[in-house]
Formats: C-alpha cells, structure tokens, sequence
C-alpha cells in the first residue's frame, strides 16, 4: 500500500523534471520516523539480546524500508537532480508576460494547435 502512494508523485517528480509545490518536509519527517522505528527495534532487540524484532516482525520492518527508501529518492529528486531555481527567475508582476498552461485540460476547453495560453494582465 505505501508503495501505491509514492510511486505516482516519483513519476510525476521524474516527467515534470520539477519538484516544484512539493512539501519536502513531510518527506523528512517521515523518513526520521523511519529511523526513529529501526533505532527502536535496535534497542529492544539489545535489551531482550535477541534479534526476533527484527525476524518476528517483517511486516514492520519491509513497510518502514519501503517508505525509507522512496523517502531517499524524494529527498535526492528534490535537492540533487532538480533543485529549486527559485533565484534565477525574476518575481512575477504585470509587465512579465508569463506562459500558463493548465497540468490537465478539462472536456471544454478547446484544443489549440502550438498556441500558447497568455496570462490576463
């Protein structure tokens, strides 16, 4: 199930070249808790000196590796392959004609061939 969740924002990620809208720290907390859980099976298992947490629970420990590793490759799509260029594009005002185009285009709106949708001033 964690799986069905990541997989379509990864792709979505790698098509858009962008991670732009995307909350990162949600990535990072999850991935702490991640840690937070291994760190947890880690002590009991010293404590009990028995690594049956680890055997006895895989349930526990494949969903937490899973969300760990797409939590690594939101973290590297987000910072390493396409970081942020919020400061080499000026801020948007009135005199800067910027091109918009809706993600995805609803039933009614006409398709235009290699036209360009303007943003009203």
């Amino acid at each position: 199930m964690a799986a069905i969740k990541y997989i379509p924002q990864a792709a979505m990620n790698f098509m858009r070249k962008s991670t732009d809208g995307f909350s990162i720290g949600n990535v990072m907390l999850d991935f702490c808790g991640g840690m937070a859980n291994y760190a947890q099976m880690v002590t009991q298992s010293i404590d009990q000196n028995s690594w049956v947490n680890f055997s006895g629970n895989i349930g526990k420990v494949l969903l937490s590796l899973v969300c760990m590793f797409f939590d690594l490759l939101f973290m590297c799509q987000h910072y390493v392959l396409y970081p942020s260029k919020k400061g080499a594009s000026a801020p948007p005002s009135k005199f800067n004609k910027t091109v918009t185009e809706p993600l995805i285009k609803t039933p009614d709106q006409p398709v235009a061939a290699n036209v360009p949708v303007a943003e009203s001033v």
